[in-house]
């Protein structure tokens, strides 16, 4: 027995299995620290410094367009075309980076609001973006200034969609002309060019309404030009994608588009053998691009430039691309002009809702000070360095794809800096039941960050998909509140990992914290040097009893 009892206690022969090798806790306090100054990098050194958020309608206010559909036979437009026309446009406000935005369908009309004073990027989102690429007849001519002409008054009684039609009616017959038409019919399209208004100030009724498979007599977009053009060659519904950008050579913003493969393979072969003439780009009827064919163009994609006398800005370039990468309107829609809608809140409400959430989280660090002390401290150094990185995160969303801040993502942003407080509480509690059981402030922290990590895991995992769902399913204000609250609950992961476990390890480490008296666990100290007193002490026999 005693042999074997000394072969147990002698030390092992062979390998030893290495240590743990423990991380560190200045790295990540590193990393923390470094990422964020690389977000407040990007907003001093990258576009405008301000530090100011993008706010929502309900904030700042915004612009208000809405949009009167018009259809071909004077008819009401049906509950599908507006709903499908409401998708659309609801992507291309995405496209467009208008976030905290509204679409509603209000009986035959569609209602846009906007974040923002400026109305005119809210009426491009209701153009019906009708494209074709047709083939230039003949030679474009100046358009000719034409003499102001009286409103016309609408006779007594008469149906506004009925004079619409009328009116696109009789623009067809003296614009347009059948494919077969002889040469007298084309003469006199020619001879129409130099009557057409092509007034900028005066909607046309083609716009949107034109006969695709006919000739026809058309508009430049500025209204200095009017164009012959022949029957559509491709649809702009077989555009694949569009984006803007500068040429590499020249620097000038052109707007890229891909056909798909069974218009890319007419494209090159049309290129091909119609070297040296013109083809327009018409949206809405009216010209965007007339270039000339120099060379065969293979591939499918081919580029839209703004010509040398008039090129193309970012944000026509912008415009243009995102209006016809998300499709055609079923409808087409007359906008109104824009109205400014006041904020519902104000920024008196603002500061007040500021002012509410500000005196809450006061008295839960005032409580998190008077219950855990020094503890209660890395709480309050996690929680300033969390609602750092989220608010520099949100001015660069707010500039990068135009995230904006309204009450619902304050409500969101507030919740999530809550759950926040709520992993720490986790923490340190999980630590102080390390405690109860007899261990060291240095030897409860390991112990108790692998049990809480999990739980903090969990937490955060349960809130992040309610947070997915609430985004994919929900629509307007709620995604706002949704994305927030997504948002602040991987920044709680991040900084309980990197900044409050580090800190708390760092505590642990010094003589000075580790006391009783300073990190506020005196008391459950206590509780763990009475039970072992209470375990060493013998227990008394009673009296009378047999040994």
């Amino acid at each position: 027995m005693t042999t074997s009892r000394r072969a147990s206690a002698g030390p092992r022969r062979g390998k030893r299995s290495a240590p743990a090798r423990e991380i560190p806790p200045w790295r990540p306090l590193a990393v923390f620290i470094i990422l964020l100054a690389v977000v407040y990098g990007l907003i001093f050194f990258t576009g405008s410094k301000s530090l100011e958020p993008k706010l929502g309608i309900d904030l700042q206010g915004g612009t208000r367009v809405t949009l009167t559909a018009r259809t071909e036979n004077g008819k009401a437009p049906t509950r599908d075309q507006l709903d499908k026309a409401k998708q659309i446009i609801e992507k291309r406000v995405n496209g467009l980076g208008v976030s905290g935005s509204e679409v509603v369908v209000n009986g035959d009309n569609l209602v846009i609001t906007v974040p923002g004073e400026d109305g005119d990027q809210a009426k491009t989102l209701g153009q019906t973006a009708r494209l074709f690429v047709r083939p230039v007849v003949g030679q474009p001519i100046a358009a000719q200034p034409q003499a102001p002409k009286p409103p016309a008054q609408p006779a007594p009684n008469a149906d506004p969609q009925a004079e619409a039609k009328k009116a696109i009616d009789e623009q067809r017959k003296l614009r347009q002309a059948p494919a077969d038409a002889d040469q007298a019919r084309l003469t006199q399209l020619q001879e129409q060019m130099a009557k057409i208004d092509c007034s900028t100030q005066t909607r046309d009724p083609l716009a949107g309404n034109d006969v695709p498979d006919q000739y026809l007599v058309a508009c430049s977009e500025k209204g200095d030009a009017v164009y012959l053009l022949g029957p559509q060659i491709i649809d702009g519904r077989d555009i694949k994608t569009a984006s803007s950008g500068t040429d590499p050579q020249t620097g000038e913003w052109i707007v890229t588009l891909e056909f798909n493969d069974k218009a890319g393979d007419f494209w090159a072969g049309y290129t091909a053998k119609s070297r040296g003439t013109q083809t327009a780009f018409t949206l809405d009827s009216a010209v965007v691009s007339a270039p000339q064919i120099n060379e065969a163009i293979p591939g499918g994609k081919t580029r839209i430039s703004g010509g040398s006398q008039d090129p193309f800005t970012e944000s026509s370039a912008g415009d243009l691309a995102n209006v016809l990468k998300y499709g055609s309107l079923p409808l087409s829609f007359t906008p109104s002009d824009a109205e400014t809608v006041s904020a519902t809140l104000g920024l008196s409400s603002l500061r007040a809702g500021l002012i509410a959430g500000a005196v809450g989280l006061i008295a839960v660090l005032l409580y998190a000070l008077a219950y855990y002390r020094m503890l209660g401290l890395l709480t309050v150094a996690s929680l300033i360095l969390a609602g750092a990185m989220v608010y520099g995160i949100i001015v660069l969303l707010g500039r990068w794809i135009g995230f904006t801040l309204d009450l619902a993502g304050i409500a969101g942003l507030i919740i999530g800096i809550g759950m926040t407080a709520d992993s720490f509480v986790v923490y340190f509690e999980r630590i102080k039941d390390e405690i109860r059981e007899g261990r060291t402030f240095r030897s409860a922290v390991p112990r108790g960050w692998a049990s809480a990590r999990r739980t903090i895991w969990s937490g955060n995992a349960v809130s992040f998909i309610a947070a997915a769902v609430i985004y994919v399913l929900a629509i307007g204000e709620v995604r706002g509140f949704a994305f927030t609250l997504g948002l602040t609950t991987i920044l709680d992961v991040v900084v309980v990992f990197l900044v409050t476990h580090p800190l708390v390890v760092l505590a642990s480490r010094s003589a000075f914290l580790s006391k009783p008296s300073v990190n506020g666990l005196g008391a459950v100290t206590e509780v763990a040097r009475r039970r072992r007193v209470a375990a060493h002490k013998p227990v008394p026999e009673a009296e009378g009893s047999v040994r």
